[in-house]
């Protein structure tokens, strides 16, 4: 059985990097061809949960290649296309790969270190926010626009409103995995991507990381807290957190960019350790873990434990050797036709997951994008597409909003 448990997770490791390098393309999408062909059936659970595991712990490293070298986002790193950005236009690019990398690393290692106080923690801690989670992000919105000067701070205001009114309305008329993508894509995706063509007419040479003395400890334990939050609370996905934790790490962009590692990634392992605290499933993972052994025992719980920890550090080995070979690449090719041909793919892989409705949705919020950087407002504030519905859901409110809307 040793042999059968080492191979599916090689093929774990091996799905969770496609399905981070591929725009869109989500490991739920792998589980549920897995779950409809009966791949997983025969084998002992243990084959299953290796695969489960392995596949959700590396898609969480791999999949900020994509997001800092195309400015390709998902829900779990959009964030990180704002500071990935920039990097990449220094040359840096790798830098703000290997910070996300190392963020996920130490996390996990904190998380498997901390598991026994966690067993206890989780029940706990869940009991205590349960109630508050919309007043905690109205509150992390609030801190966030008192940084803001002068008029910033009405039109900072003004794009997360409008950005989240587009969220609500979306998301409550159309299946989620209908808009995620393609909003995501054009508010953090195709915005950068359009503005980014008018400033560099060479894609910006790429260095090799440089010894700095940083230090990864304060973003990783700022990441490994809010991913506490997004693994055991329903509606705190890692965007909110990420917007969370840039409040408490007050614009460094690379504690924040190793906070963002850690979040995608604690998020994940702690949705596994609530499945067997608080019996809830946080995760499509967790879904379908909770679906082929019913309920997760100790002796479960370690199991995906020893295989999180592997999954992590292969991950970032392989994560670190595609980011070397995708600068060399890119080097010296012309950065407005890079741009060019990846707006286009994202078009293609819009309409491909999405259908025209995709389209659609991706050019309106893609113009919200291009005119919150035109004003001068910091993208993140564009987060309330997420955040504004998550808050009127929790506070109660989302109904009623519907009602006078009409929808």
């Amino acid at each position: 059985m040793f042999i059968e448990i080492l191979l599916f997770f090689a093929l774990g490791v091996l799905s969770g990097i496609a399905t981070g390098i591929v725009p869109g393309l989500h490991p739920n999408s792998v589980m549920v061809i897995a779950s409809a062909t009966s791949m997983l059936g025969g084998y002992h659970p243990l084959c299953a949960l290796s695969f489960i595991v392995s596949m959700a712990i590396t898609n969480t490293i791999v999949n900020f290649i994509p997001s800092i070298f195309v400015g390709a986002p998902e829900a779990g790193t959009c964030l990180s296309v704002l500071p990935g950005h920039r990097f990449l236009s220094r040359g840096e690019g790798y830098d703000a790969l290997f910070m996300t990398v190392t963020g996920g690393v130490v996390v996990m290692s904190l998380t498997i270190l901390a598991l026994p106080f966690l067993v206890w923690f989780i029940p706990f801690i869940y009991g205590v926010v349960h109630g508050y989670i919309h007043w905690l992000l109205l509150a992390s919105v609030i801190v966030l626009l008192l940084q803001e000067s002068g008029y910033v701070k009405v039109h900072a205001l003004l794009f997360f409103f409008i950005s989240g009114c587009a969220g609500f309305m979306l998301m409550s008329s159309l299946p989620s995995q209908q808009v995620l993508f393609p909003s995501l894509t054009g508010l953090f995706g195709m915005s950068v991507l359009v503005t980014g063509m008018a400033h560099s007419s060479t894609f910006p040479e790429q260095k090799m990381l440089k010894k700095k003395k940083h230090s990864f400890m304060k973003g990783s334990i700022t990441g490994w807290i809010a991913g506490l939050f997004v693994g055991i609370l329903p509606g705190i996905g890692s965007a909110q957190a990420g917007v969370l934790a840039n409040t408490l790490l007050k614009g460094s962009d690379r504690d924040f960019l190793t906070a963002l590692g850690g979040i995608n990634t604690a998020n994940v392992m702690f949705t596994f350790i609530a499945l067997h605290t608080i019996s809830k499933a946080r995760s499509g993972a967790s879904v379908f873990i909770s679906d082929i052994l019913g309920t997760v025992g100790a002796v479960e719980l370690y199991f995906i434990a020893s295989v999180a920890i592997f999954s992590c550090f292969v991950a970032a080995i392989s994560t670190l050797w595609i980011g070397r070979r995708i600068m060399h690449v890119f080097a010296g090719l012309n950065y407005q036709r890079v741009n060019m041909s990846v707006i286009i793919i994202m078009a293609i892989l819009v309409f491909a997951f999405s259908g025209i409705v995709g389209i659609v949705i991706m050019s309106i919020c893609s113009l919200i994008g291009i005119s919150c950087a035109y004003m001068g407002v910091k993208r993140m504030y564009l987060m309330g597409f997420l955040m504004l519905p998550t808050m009127l859901y929790f506070s109660g409110t989302s109904s009623f909003t519907l009602i006078m809307l009409g929808l």
